[in-house]
């Protein structure tokens, strides 16, 4: 069987692992206005980390829509023993299930990239209500990327290209978001350097070995390329 790097994630149930960690998301959010009132989608929610705590946290209504169906299950396992009211969806990104104008924030973290961009993007601008907020946090490339560096990172994560900097805001603009803002910068070396934030683990009862030779292959990737890509967090408004 061909695994992706996304089914080890799910099997292996790493929550908080994009750059910056479940505390980066955390102090994301400090700095919104968010109420009983306000609408979440968290977009790509694996085993529901961000979205418990946001409920948690701030008592408002949160929807979970992840592809996966380990992640799902283990997000719905989650909101269940913490006796959370949180909606799961089963879905992709690219075709969510609700209908347009649905909510006042979208979060996604480390999801995007992964996907056909554009229309993820557009996706996210139609459900998200007038005035609403995406927040994504996405790997960028540095600078421009030799072949090679490409196909190290279509190796492991099936995806062609990276986008930089001033091409994911010129996307997002595309797409129709009326302000882009980059609330958060760094390489992955930096990154490296100065974090000592662990992820979370909810381990399936039963794992096959390939599974890890893709974290592994992950771990590779990202100590090769460290100077090369990075990750952005964009906070865009409809």
């Amino acid at each position: 069987m061909a695994y992706s790097y996304q089914d080890a994630l799910a099997y292996y149930g790493v929550g908080g692992a994009h750059p910056g960690g479940f505390s980066l998301t955390k102090q994301i959010f400090h700095n919104e206005n968010i109420t009983h009132t306000t609408k979440i989608l968290d977009a790509g929610c694996g085993t529901g980390q961000t979205s418990a705590y946001l409920a948690e946290m701030y008592k408002c209504d949160v929807t979970a829509l992840d592809i996966h169906p380990v992640m799902i299950e283990k997000a719905k396992k989650r909101f269940k023993e913490r006796d959370l009211p949180i909606n799961t969806i089963q879905s992709s990104v690219e075709n969510i299930p609700v209908s347009d104008q649905t909510y006042d924030y979208i979060i996604s973290e480390s999801v995007t990239v992964f996907t056909n961009i554009e229309k993820t993007l557009t996706e996210y601008f139609r459900v998200l209500k007038k005035g609403g907020i995406l927040i994504t946090i996405d790997m960028t490339a540095e600078g421009p990327l030799h072949s090679s560096d490409i196909t190290m990172i279509s190796n492991v994560y099936g995806i062609s290209y990276v986008l930089t900097e001033n091409e994911w805001i010129s996307l997002l603009r595309e797409v129709g978001y009326r302000k882009v803002n980059v609330l958060h910068s760094d390489s992955l070396s930096s990154h490296i350097n100065k974090s000592l934030e662990q992820p979370e683990f909810h381990i399936s009862p039963s794992i096959d070995p390939k599974l890890m030779e893709i974290l592994q292959n992950h771990q590779n990737v990202t100590s090769l390329l460290a100077n090369k890509i990075g990750y952005r967090i964009f906070k865009s408004k409809r």
